[in-house]
């Protein structure tokens, strides 16, 4: 296991087949005494914080980018842009106060949801009992180390995964990881088979897991990226390449380069105009819109035909504003609203949405079991 940014975090063997003699000799730690300051200082240069990448939240200004920067907004902001061009400042206004309407509430929800996530994010784990010099001490959870012996109790959650050398009852819940509907009971004994899964290694407390029963002490082995939940935070954080993307040559064909960078110059189309990224419903959203911008210029095309191509400015105008007048500048603020009415119901029953669109996806099965 790799923790991003810093040094690997790596045994001889796995540390469920390891005794904690060895993983305490090899951290050059001890039962009674800990790590010594210095050497947990050095272990968190070598070794990083104990926390996830990505565990921050997301910028105030990617959410306001993605709120101004979906195919509707883009049309409806072209409409605008003709409307003033014409001197329709009447529609021009109120295409305006569409959209800064739209992208206001929208930036809005997903901005108190994101606060509201980082703040139940600093719920998790936030201190551990550890020794250090000798001492046991409370330390915030991203200052432990591998090394660190630390004690864990009843409603505790484990602040990285440890290796066990003192049981007492101790049951943790490993659903997060394993999907296991009852509490593992923990042992202390070194394993023997190579090929356990994560809920047979009974000897490790994994990060993030509950303590229901009991208390025990172990040795941390991994912190940080390189821990289990590290390892299922990695995988969802990795974006696959669809298939037929790859550039080697060598592995499928000399034309494959060409071909493969077609495909991806047509992903980053699709997704820079909401066409292949997205929910079921902002894929349909971005259809419609560029439909309607097509019939647009489609009637523009027509009242020129008309008039054989004799573009006067009262052409232009009329012209103009038949194709602005397809356009339903207040269909995307409908849309928002009831996404946002959805979301308020939502909270009053303790449930945070971070996205609107994930409302969709409650919708849709709530529409699929009826």
């Amino acid at each position: 296991m790799v923790n991003k940014g810093k040094e690997e975090q790596n045994y001889s063997r796995q540390p469920f087949l390891l005794s904690p003699d060895d993983i305490l000799q090899h951290l050059q730690s001890n039962t009674d005494t800990g790590l010594t300051t210095a050497r947990a200082e050095e272990y968190l240069q070598k070794y990083g914080e104990n926390k996830l990448e990505g565990d921050g939240g997301v910028p105030w200004y990617k959410i306001l980018s993605k709120q101004a920067t979906n195919a509707m907004i883009l049309v409806l902001v072209l409409a605008m842009a003709l409307s003033y061009g014409v001197q329709d400042y009447i529609e021009g206004g109120v295409i305006t106060a569409v959209i800064i309407l739209n992208i206001s509430i929208g930036f809005y929800q997903e901005f108190q949801a994101e606060k509201k996530m980082d703040a139940l994010r600093s719920l998790s784990a936030p201190s551990a009992d550890v020794i250090r010099g000798g001492e046991q001490v409370t330390i915030a959870s991203r200052e432990v180390v591998p090394g660190d012996i630390v004690s864990i109790k009843t409603g505790d959650t484990v602040p990285a995964d440890l290796r066990l050398f003192d049981v007492m009852n101790l049951e943790c819940d490993e659903a997060i990881l394993t999907g296991e509907a009852l509490p593992v009971a923990k042992e202390i004994e070194t394993a023997e088979r190579e090929d356990l899964g994560l809920g047979d290694r009974l000897n490790i407390a994994y990060s993030s897991s509950i303590v229901t029963k009991g208390r025990g002490r172990g040795v941390v082995v991994y912190t940080g990226m390189s821990t289990a939940m590290g390892g299922i935070a990695e995988s969802m954080q990795r974006k696959r390449r669809k298939p037929g993307r790859s550039m080697s040559a060598k592995k499928y064909g000399a034309m494959q380069p060409v071909k493969g960078g077609a495909l991806r110059v047509f992903d980053s189309i699709g997704k820079f105009l909401g066409l292949t990224e997205g929910t079921p419903l902002q894929i349909k959203l971005s259809k419609l819109a560029y439909t309607l911008f097509g019939c647009a210029l489609l009637l523009a095309i027509i009242v020129f035909s008309v008039n054989n191509w004799n573009v006067t400015t009262e052409v232009a105008i009329y012209a103009i504003s038949t194709g602005i007048a397809i356009i339903p500048e207040s269909l995307i603020a409908v849309l928002t609203i009831t996404m946002v009415v959805g979301m308020t119901q939502m909270r009053k029953r303790k449930v945070v949405v971070r996205q609107l669109s994930a409302l969709e996806a409650l919708g849709g099965g709530h529409e699929y079991l009826l």
